[in-house]
């Protein structure tokens, strides 16, 4: 019984992180980005860059959108946006 409510408390918990981006309309952000990082459309970067990403390569919630943070010139932070949205 135990194991039973276990595991449908851990679904739950999944289904909430997975559903921000599912209701999420095309081109609106799932989520909203911390104090100091910048709301920026994700696309995979080939390439020769004049700055090095540190951060996530992937848009983990699957919205399109990423936040990032200028560290230095040479420097960029990337997170994915999911922060609840106000």
């Amino acid at each position: 019984m135990k194991k039973g409510i276990s595991a449908l408390f851990i679904v739950l918990l999944l289904t909430q992180l997975f559903t921000i981006s599912a209701f999420a309309a095309e081109g609106t952000p799932a989520g909203s980005c911390a104090p100091g990082f910048d709301i920026h459309s994700f696309m995979e970067h080939d390439g020769e860059h004049m700055h090095t990403h540190i951060g996530i390569t992937k848009d983990l919630n699957g919205d399109g959108f990423i936040c990032m943070r200028i560290v230095s010139p040479t420097l960029h932070l990337h997170v994915d946006n999911v922060l609840p949205i106000d």
